[in-house]
């Protein structure tokens, strides 16, 4: 999201298009999330180590702040996919859940996108108009990324066989 609200900022993408765009996958993901949670949430969440300590957390804050819950849950990593299959899982109304979903989807894609707006910029202040040089920033950036992660992967791989 940072990084569509910088490239908003530099004209290359539509900032309405982008928001609805962001609003309907995030929205998309989680109502997934609830249907499953529905069908069989509880059973899957205390399937695992893991998602079992992430049940209790979610049930707790759920528990605590009710309808803000959505809320909150949309600022915290990594905390989408069980607080949403718990609301599906706890019989929470479907139409509750849409309502408040869409509205905390809105100022959530707003905030980010609106972040990402100011990063580009303050990166436009800092290098004046050279939107040519972002790309080869950018691909300078992921070609490093990749010799450094994948590359050594595959070396490795290629010795073996």
């Amino acid at each position: 999201m940072l990084i569509v609200g910088f490239f908003i900022k530099l004209k290359m993408l539509n900032p309405y298009l982008s928001l609805v765009s962001a609003m309907a996958g995030a929205f998309l993901h989680e109502i997934i999330y609830f249907f499953v949670g529905r069908w069989k949430g509880r059973e899957i969440l205390l399937r695992n180590r893991h998602t079992r300590k992430e049940y209790r957390r979610a049930k707790k804050l759920l528990q605590k702040y009710g309808i803000l819950s959505i809320f909150i849950i949309r600022f915290l990593y990594g905390m989408r996919m069980i607080p949403m299959m718990l609301m599906g899982a706890t019989g929470f109304g479907t139409g509750k859940f849409v309502f408040f979903n869409l509205i905390s989807l809105f100022f959530w894609a707003v905030i980010y996108l609106s972040v990402g707006y100011f990063f580009g910029k303050a990166a436009e202040h800092f290098f004046g108009e050279a939107k040519e040089y972002y790309f080869i920033a950018v691909g300078v950036i992921l070609l490093v990324l990749f010799f450094i992660l994948v590359y050594p992967r595959i070396a490795e791989r290629l010795k073996k066989e």
